[in-house]
C-alpha cells in the first residue's frame, strides 16, 4: 500500500508544483491533458500521485495535503479506486500498444460517482505511434470529467500534436545542494548521501532507492564492480562476464557517466563526483591510456548502447562488444 501524501512527504522542488496543481484541480481549473515532464528520477510519478489523491481527497481544501483517512484517499491508497487508471508498458522497456489505450478510452468514457476519472500514462514516452494516435481524439474530445495525466522524460518523442493538447508542466531538476540536504533524511551518513547521489547520476529518487533498498545497493555494488573492470581491460571474458550480470538499463548510463567523468579528469585533473567512486590512480591510468579522442569515440557508442538497452539482444554478445571498444585504442 502507498503511504498518503503529507507535508514533508514531498520534496522541496516538488511542493510548489503540487499546491499550484492541486489548487486548481480542487477549483475545477485543470485542463483535460497534463503533460508532467523532467528528467528520469526526479520525481514525476511522486507528483503525479500527490495530485491524483489531492484531486480524490473528500476532506482537504486549497492547498491541504490529502488526509489519507478518508474514502477516497483510503481507496487511491490501497490501489483500488473505481477512478483511476494507471497505463504502464507490460514489461519494464517495452511500448505501450495501442490495445492498452483503447481500455484506458473506454475506461473514460464510463460514467462515474461524478467524481473525476484519471488515466495515469507512464511513461507516455513509450506510446506507440498507433496508441498515442488513438488517444489524440480523446485530448481533443475529453468525455465530461475526465483528465489524462502523462509522463515523460522526454516529452519530445511524444507526437506534437498530443503535446499541443497538453498543458506541460516541468519539474526542474534540483541542484546538488537541494538534492543531498533531502537524502539526509533517509541517511544520516553523509559519506553514504554523496555515493548514492552519484551512483544515481544526479537522480535524487533513484540515489533514495539506494541509501533504502538492499536490492539497489547491490545493483550499484555490482555495476561498480563491472567498470572497475573496465577500467582494468584485462580481456573480453572476464570484462563481459561481470557486465552480464548486472542490467544494461542500470549499467549503461553508468558506463557513459564513467567515460565522462575520465574526460573530465583529463580535462580538469580532477575526477567528478562519480568519477570519485573509482580508485584515483586507475581512472588516471585509463583516461591517460585512451585519450581525449578514443574517450570522445567511446562515448558517442555509449549513447548507441543506451538506445539499445531495451531491445531483446543477446546479453553476451551486447557486454563483448562494449568490451572490446574498451580495448581497442
Amino acid at each position: 500500500m502507498a503511504a498518503p501524501v503529507t507535508d514533508d512527504t514531498l520534496p522541496p522542488w516538488l511542493q510548489k508544483p503540487w499546491e499550484a496543481l492541486a489548487r486548481r484541480g480542487r477549483e475545477g481549473r485543470l485542463p483535460s491533458g497534463l503533460l508532467v515532464h523532467g528528467a528520469p528520477g526526479v520525481g514525476k510519478a511522486l507528483l503525479t500521485r500527490a495530485l491524483v489523491q489531492a484531486l480524490l481527497c473528500q476532506r482537504a481544501t486549497g492547498t491541504e495535503p490529502p488526509c489519507g483517512e478518508c474514502n477516497g484517499c483510503r481507496s487511491f491508497l490501497g490501489g483500488v479506486h473505481p477512478e483511476v487508471m494507471t497505463l504502464e508498458p507490460e514489461e519494464a522497456g517495452k511500448e505501450i500498444l495501442i490495445a492498452a489505450a483503447r481500455e484506458a478510452i473506454e475506461f473514460l468514457s464510463l460514467s462515474g460517482s461524478g467524481g473525476l476519472r484519471s488515466v495515469i500514462i507512464r511513461p507516455a514516452d513509450a506510446l506507440n505511434t498507433n496508441a498515442a494516435n488513438a488517444l489524440l481524439k480523446t485530448l481533443e474530445e475529453p468525455p465530461p470529467r475526465a483528465m489524462l495525466i502523462l509522463e515523460a522524460a522526454q516529452p519530445a518523442r511524444l507526437p506534437a500534436t498530443i503535446r499541443s493538447r497538453c498543458q506541460m508542466v516541468e519539474i526542474a531538476t534540483p541542484g546538488p545542494a537541494e538534492a543531498t540536504d533531502w537524502l539526509r533524511v533517509a541517511a544520516d551518513d553523509p559519506a553514504a548521501v554523496d555515493e548514492a547521489y552519484a551512483a544515481s547520476l544526479g537522480r535524487p529518487l533513484a540515489a533514495r532507492e539506494i541509501l533504502t533498498d538492499p536490492d539497489r545497493m547491490a545493483r550499484w555494488e555490482q555495476d561498480r564492480e563491472a567498470l572497475t573492470l573496465l577500467l582494468r581491460r584485462p580481456g573480453v571474458t572476464p570484462m563481459a562476464s561481470a557486465m552480464q550480470r548486472s542490467l544494461p538499463e542500470s549499467l549503461i548510463p553508468r558506463i557513459q557517466a564513467l567515460l565522462v567523468a575520465a574526460q573530465r579528469l583529463l580535462v580538469n585533473g580532477e575526477p567528478d563526483a562519480f568519477g570519485r567512486q573509482f580508485p584515483r590512480d586507475r581512472l588516471e591510468d585509463f583516461a591517460r591510456r585512451m585519450g581525449p579522442r578514443r574517450l570522445a569515440e567511446l562515448s558517442n557508442q555509449a549513447l548507441g548502447w543506451q538506445r539499445q538497452a531495451s531491445r531483446q539482444l543477446n546479453p553476451q554478445l551486447r557486454m563483448e562488444d562494449i568490451a572490446l571498444s574498451f580495448l581497442e585504442q
